[in-house]
């Protein structure tokens, strides 16, 4: 059978992954604001959580795949870990478990090889070697918490406190542009990487988008005074800010997330026949 009709008989691969993800919001950050477009300058590489994923691969034409999934990710940041004074002095954190359910498509712009039972050339390095550009969607679960004293264990839902005098959802929708290579390492197997970054419908995922309520809720405002001569961010509690004063978020951009998972595949429909001599 041909290279070239191969494929056909190949279409069907589950698959499975574990990697890391980074968070792009209002909280935490590095020292630089985000560029919103796959931007890396915002990461805070300490607050790395894991992802998991899995899902079905389906070849819709040679070099273009389908594939539908389910991810688990733990996603954390922390403006006291941030690089920048006003984000530390704004003193916030969060975390949440996010649960997605979407669907990926994969365009080969370097082709993909296989590996058959009945190879003689050699294949290696390189020849092993596909990469693609991704773009898809779907939905996601979300649910922010946060600690009244940061480390005391006791991470309390943010949504039901309405700190922005806003009452958002528990689910989300977002949009995934991203980037992944393939490597084959036999008949049935092959091993990659992807890269996405995910933009939400929602702004709220780190329960900071705009204003200050003076709400009064303990976890709304606990910003700390600034010691400006210095520049250094005090422990001492500063006077709750007034209802209306826009520093405790930015509703310009929704929040983001960023997945670097490694996957292996499973082929589980490659049948051949024996050549006829």
């Amino acid at each position: 059978m041909s290279d070239a009709q191969r494929w056909k008989h190949e279409r069907i691969a589950i698959y499975g992954g574990v990697g890391t993800n980074f968070f792009l919001g209002d909280l935490g950050g590095g020292a630089k604001d985000a560029a919103h477009y796959f931007s890396l300058r915002d990461i805070d590489w300490a607050y790395t959580r894991p992802v998991i994923q899995g899902g079905i691969r389906y070849r819709i034409i040679r070099d273009l795949s389908v594939k539908p999934y389910i991810s688990y990710a733990r996603v954390k940041a922390d403006d006291a870990e941030s690089q920048s004074i006003g984000r530390q002095s704004r003193n916030l954190h969060f975390r949440t478990n996010i649960w997605e359910a979407g669907t990926q498509f994969e365009y080969y712009f370097i082709k993909e090889k296989n590996l058959g039972r009945y190879t003689f050339s050699s294949y290696k390095g390189i020849n092993n070697l596909s990469a693609y550009v991704a773009l898809g969607g779907g939905i996601f679960y979300y649910n922010p918490k946060s600690e009244l004293v940061r480390g005391d264990g006791n991470w309390v839902k943010l949504r039901p406190l309405q700190n922005e005098n806003v009452a958002y959802g528990y689910v989300a929708g977002y949009f995934s542009v991203g980037l992944g290579m393939k490597y084959v390492l036999t008949e049935r197997w092959s091993l990659g990487i992807d890269f996405s970054n995910r933009y939400t419908t929602t702004d709220y995922l780190d329960d900071a988008s705009d204003i200050y309520t003076a709400k009064g809720t303990g976890f709304d405002d606990k910003h700390l005074v600034l010691d400006y001569d210095q520049g250094i961010v005090t422990d001492i509690y500063a006077t709750p800010y007034p209802a209306g004063t826009k520093r405790r978020g930015d509703p310009a951009y929704k929040d983001s997330y960023f997945f670097t998972v490694i996957t292996g595949y499973y082929k589980i429909n490659s049948v051949f026949s024996m050549p006829k001599y």
